[in-house]
């Protein structure tokens, strides 16, 4: 496998899922991003600002920033000003976005679940370790 069969592995699977999770964003009136960031924030509970965000996704300041204001103003989080710096302010996922990230996280299921057809563990735990070992090369070649 080279490469290119690498990096289209994982273009399909954003394919995939993109394709499973369009009618939720649809039904949500959201853009992909504003998911990614919702899905996000359930997940990594140690990023909870802006900030966070944007190191963990790396995307532009301002892109995240239109996010957050669009899922602030329908209702999916909601900001609290933090109690030592007024400048910093937490992200909290609403119980409207926990609804709609469980049937997100239902279709990441099923897609791993498509993708892992006919592998067997020992065969995923082996391209677990390739790919853990890929991004720390990777990682440490960007300086992070």
């Amino acid at each position: 496998m080279d490469t290119n069969e690498i990096v289209m592995s994982g273009v399909q699977l954003k394919k995939l899922l993109a394709k499973k999770v369009e009618p939720i964003i649809q039904e949500c009136d959201l853009r992909p991003v504003e998911m990614d960031i919702l899905v996000l924030l359930q997940r990594e509970k140690s990023i909870d600002t802006a900030k966070g965000i944007i190191q963990k996704k790396h995307l532009s300041k301002a892109h995240i920033s239109k996010s957050i204001e669009n899922l602030r103003s329908k209702g999916f989080i909601h900001l609290e000003e933090d109690e030592s710096d007024h400048r910093i302010l937490h992200i909290r996922l609403t119980e409207k976005s926990k609804n709609i990230i469980e049937e997100v996280s239902e279709i990441y299921e099923e897609c791993k679940e498509i993708m892992q057809r006919g592998i067997s563990e020992e065969e995923l735990q082996i391209v677990k370790k390739v790919f853990k070992k890929m991004n720390h090369n990777i990682n440490q070649e960007l300086g992070e």
